[in-house]
């Protein structure tokens, strides 16, 4: 080999592992929609995104993301908190008690970001569905507005892992992106400071889920409830099928409740939630949740093999044919049969007997 070649390959086998970063265009944004954000919200949906593994063909993890409002929204002012979400449930955003929260930003002035790290999420070869929610404060300022984006991918000592000041998404494959530019959600959304709180409570139930079976006569629901605006739940009911339930509070302001459901008979059941808040603010009636009611069937019994001896001639004295079980009924006849057999003997001796004399 020519020793300019032995020493390109000797370094190739030496040379760091490349980190080949993912661009924006691998980044499915499926944009959040241009909506009206009032005081004292949450669960308001900022960014809906499906990032890409940086596996070639396998799987990776999301280790951290940051994030920044291009709108005029001031961070800490307007903006309360931002929070991680990953799609569960039904498809799209839902938030509270139905989609897995991953966690909630931090907010760092030094470069106007929002971060999150050491999240070890998953994220499948397919893809990962992440979404980003808002959460506005008391005084936020009314007519600002929020514009998200993943800023473009800045590592600034080259390490391939997050470190405070850093931009942009890193995986455990230190693929880290967006490599070529900011992912930017199309849509403004703005807020719409109000003078009395006009908003309704939030309820979801978290158990069980949609589209579950239940194979018991007796169900504990559980579920969750926040007031949007800024007061507290007054009431929550639970509607099965078409009659309504009050709920039990297990925390404060019906923070956490449960509906112990009994009586259960089998069949398909819509399950819905409805809340009040203490200045009157009633929750519309969301579409629910399906449930079905299937008991398992018994488990059949196994046939003991058991050695079964024939009942004694007197188990069966005196008792009427009709009434002997099939055991019963094969030993009389065992016992007529040997009867039989002696009668025969009996009758072949008497006529020897008989004959003898003849002669």
């Amino acid at each position: 080999m020519k020793p300019l070649i032995f020493i390109f390959v000797i370094g190739l086998i030496f040379l760091p592992r490349i980190a080949f970063g993912f661009t924006a265009s691998q980044v499915v944004n499926h944009q959040a929609p241009a909506v009206y954000f009032y005081p004292k919200e949450f669960d308001k949906l900022v960014l809906d995104l499906t990032i890409p593994s940086g596996s070639c063909c396998g799987t990776d993890v999301l280790k951290a993301v940051t994030i920044q409002n291009t709108g005029s929204a001031v961070d800490i002012r307007d903006i309360d908190k931002l929070k991680l979400w990953r799609d569960e449930g039904k498809t799209g955003f839902q938030g509270m008690g139905i989609d897995k929260e991953l966690g909630e930003f931090i907010f760092y002035s030094q470069n106007n970001s929002w971060y999150l790290k050491d999240l070890n999420q998953t994220i499948p070869l397919e893809g990962l569905r992440i979404f980003v929610s808002a959460e506005t404060r008391q005084g936020a300022v009314n007519g600002t507005t929020f514009q998200m984006k993943i800023p473009q991918l800045s590592d600034q000592n080259q390490s391939g892992t997050f470190d405070l000041g850093d931009l942009g998404i890193f995986l455990e494959s230190k693929n880290n992106g967006p490599s070529d530019g900011a992912i930017i959600n199309s849509y403004q959304q703005t807020i719409y400071a109000f003078l009395y709180d006009e908003l309704s409570p939030k309820t979801v139930i978290t158990d069980p889920k949609d589209n579950s079976t239940i194979t018991a006569e007796s169900y504990k629901i559980l579920g969750l409830a926040r007031d949007q605006g800024g007061s507290t739940p007054q009431w929550v009911k639970i509607r099965i099928n078409d009659v309504w339930y009050d709920v039990n509070p297990t925390s404060s302001n019906y923070g956490t409740w449960e509906y112990n459901w009994q009586n259960i008979t089998e069949g398909d059941y819509t399950l819905k939630t409805q809340s009040a808040d203490w200045l009157g603010n009633i929750e519309i009636v969301g579409e629910g949740i399906t449930v079905t009611v299937a008991f398992p069937a018994p488990p059949a019994e196994e046939e003991e093999e058991v050695e079964k001896t024939p009942p004694s001639p007197e188990a069966t004295e005196g008792k009427a044919i009709s009434e002997m079980t099939v055991e019963e009924l094969k030993a009389k006849i065992t016992e007529i049969q040997q009867k039989i057999i002696e009668l025969l003997t009996q009758l072949i001796q008497l006529i020897q007997s008989q004959i003898s004399q003849l002669q």
